[in-house]
């Protein structure tokens, strides 16, 4: 598991917090939350499965849960935070909200919960791509600071886009990193993330995953290979997300793909090889002219 990406479980009994950094917060069952921050009195917070907290750095209270909520904690960055604010070695201060409602905060924490049930199989990039994704709304919506909102414009040049693709299926077999595709075309981590997908129509996450299912599908027809060989040298981690994602993409499982292929390749050379034998049926039949 991610180091920035945790499970957390509340006691019954008070326990003292001291919060260094800022993070989100999704309740993974319902249950009730007593909380006293910087010596405010408690008060009582009740979530439901899916419900969210923002918590701010350098806050110290107390914390207890007589439901014992279980939830999945999500650490920011503070240079994640800084280039989405475009303000570089910058500290960003966030608001401290103990029930957050932002259905794209859910939506995004919702999906790291579904990657770490699996196991992480999408590798770096995935919670890459997320982390950039939630400090944009974070920085341009629950900031302290009214300045600290960056608009980006402009689009991703043809040379930057072409060094992507070459970077992606030059190394299609590893685990890329967003690092990796923003250094190729001189961008920082934030702005690549933000203008790749105005500019392609997809995430570099997305992106990268179209790339390898695209490799994957000349090697199912082209090579008599194993499913797992080919799903381990196009890149995923497990033959299970290869299959899912091979799905999701094509619509047929990667083995269906390849019988559907296969067979359309032998109906083609079978009609063909008919083609030439009447050709040449008719050509042997066809009378000679006399001289």
């Amino acid at each position: 598991m991610s180091s920035r990406v945790n499970l957390i479980s509340l006691s019954a009994k008070p326990l003292r917090v001291v919060h260094e950094s800022q993070f989100v917060v999704m309740m993974l069952r319902p249950g009730a939350m007593d909380l006293s921050i910087d010596g405010a009195p408690t008060e009582r917070f009740e979530y439901m499965a899916g419900d969210l907290a923002l918590c701010c750095r350098q806050a110290v209270g107390f914390v207890r849960s007589p439901d014992r909520i279980k939830g999945l904690r999500l650490e920011l960055s503070d240079f994640q935070l800084s280039e989405a604010a475009g303000e570089a070695n910058r500290e960003i201060g966030l608001q401290r909200i103990p029930k957050l409602k932002d259905s794209r905060i859910r939506a995004l924490m919702t999906a790291v919960n579904i990657e770490r049930a699996s196991g992480f199989p999408s590798g770096e990039l995935f919670l890459q791509s997320v982390e950039v994704a939630l400090a944009a709304v974070l920085v341009q919506t629950y900031s302290l600071s009214k300045n600290a909102r960056r608009l980006i414009k402009g689009g991703l040049s043809d040379f930057g886009r072409r060094n992507v693709i070459d970077l992606v299926r030059s190394r299609i077999s590893e685990d890329i990193s967003l690092a990796d595709m923003a250094a190729v075309t001189g961008l920082s981590i934030t702005h690549f993330s933000h203008i790749f997908k105005k500019s392609m129509g997809e995430s570099p996450h997305q992106f990268v995953l179209q790339q390898r299912v695209l490799c994957a599908k000349e090697l199912l027809v082209s090579l008599n290979l194993r499913v797992i060989d080919i799903a381990l040298a196009c890149g995923f981690k497990t033959q299970q997300h290869f299959a899912r994602i091979f799905r999701q993409v094509c619509g047929l499982s990667p083995t269906e793909y390849r019988r559907l292929k296969s067979g359309k390749r032998l109906r083609d050379l079978h009609v063909g090889s008919r083609a030439n034998s009447a050709g040449l049926r008719s050509s042997m039949n066809a009378p000679r002219s006399e001289s």
